[in-house]
């Protein structure tokens, strides 16, 4: 019974290490078999995607007479009995032969992701592209404007102060009007200005006294062609400082004389020194330096400035008579403000 009972034993311990190993091996082929249809249904799977991609190809019809393969390109309906005379397009015949399919690839394609610019390198792409170097610019136009001008030293011209003190002078200027035409050239920030101008350049004296109530007025103008040169610069793109100088060309000088008194002897008196001042007093050329500002659009051709000159020579050369006239050093002044339009030439 003892025996029996160890060899059921046995058996029993055989059987189980057995099941044990047909457990284990079992286990191992599975694990052998699931790698390999992983890959397959991965396969499958991309092959799936191109598929889905890949046009259909194109459909083929036989001819029970003749054998020939009709590969169309494009799907047409088939001709019916009306249009029967009409063509049939875009068909490609191949006798005996298949057409080539196109070659399928079970590579997924991957995007390669594109790099970000950033925005500072596309605006210094931009100013790069942009020419920012000077040019030189010619431009021709035409001005007018007006202002205040002044002569000074005129009382101590047309009369002594020695003869006759008990009288006050007041000098004065007029408003005169001034126009022209002038060119200008730019590169940058630098430029220069050249034009030619009529000017009107005048004065006037008036004596007074008040024991007599005796008042003469002396009034002197000179019409001149100032030719002008300034140079230019400009601190911001539309506004400008120059600086130049022009010289006044006279060509016609008016001197008037009048006077208040009453009576023949006064009268007469008046006609012969209005005679003298035309004889004693002369014009010369007049160097006169300039300063301006303006401002200048380019767009719309625009330029207006606000100018100031002034006279360095003697305006008025006095010759020196009987009649009270001596020479003395005069200048004149000139402050204005002007407007012009201007066009631009070709570079």
């Amino acid at each position: 019974m003892a025996e029996k009972k160890s060899n059921s034993r046995k058996r029993t311990a055989v059987t189980i290490i057995l099941l044990l190993i047909a457990l284990l091996l079992g286990i191992e082929r599975c694990i052998h078999r699931k790698e390999p249809s992983a890959g397959k249904s991965e396969t499958k799977e991309a092959t799936a995607k191109d598929n889905s991609i890949q046009p259909p190809a194109p459909e083929a019809t036989v001819q029970e007479d003749t054998g020939i393969y009709h590969h169309s390109k494009t799907r047409h309906r088939a001709p019916s009995p009306k249009t029967a005379e009409t063509p049939y397009t875009e068909t490609e015949t191949t006798t005996g032969e298949e057409k080539p399919q196109p070659h399928v690839t079970t590579e997924t394609t991957r995007k390669e992701p594109t790099a970000e610019i950033p925005a500072d390198s596309v605006v210094d792409t931009a100013i790069a592209d942009i020419d920012l170097s000077p040019r030189h610019e010619f431009r021709i136009g035409i001005r007018a404007g007006a202002g205040y001008s002044a002569i000074t030293s005129l009382g101590g011209m047309t009369e002594s102060y020695n003869m006759r003190p008990q009288f006050t002078q007041d000098e004065k200027g007029g408003i005169v009007f001034r126009g022209g035409i002038f060119g200008t050239w730019r590169y940058g920030r630098l430029g220069a200005e050249l034009g030619v101008d009529y000017m009107r350049l005048t004065g006037s004296v008036e004596k007074n006294t008040a024991r007599l109530r005796l008042s003469e007025k002396t009034e002197i103008s000179c019409d001149v062609i100032s030719p002008q040169l300034m140079f230019r610069f400009y601190p911001f793109r539309d506004f400008y400082m120059s600086a130049g100088a022009l010289l006044a060309i006279p060509f016609h000088t008016s001197k008037v004389y009048t006077a208040n008194r009453t009576g023949t002897v006064y009268q007469q008196q008046d006609h012969l020194k209005a005679l003298h001042l035309q004889e004693s007093i002369k014009s010369r050329l007049h160097l006169m330096p300039s300063l301006k500002i303006g401002y200048v659009n380019a767009k719309t051709g625009i330029e207006a400035a606000v100018e100031y000159n002034y006279g360095a020579t003697d305006l008025l050369r006095t010759i020196e008579n009987d009649y009270g006239y001596t020479e003395r050093t005069n200048n004149s002044h000139y402050f204005g403000v002007s407007v012009g339009y201007t066009i631009k030439l070709k570079d």
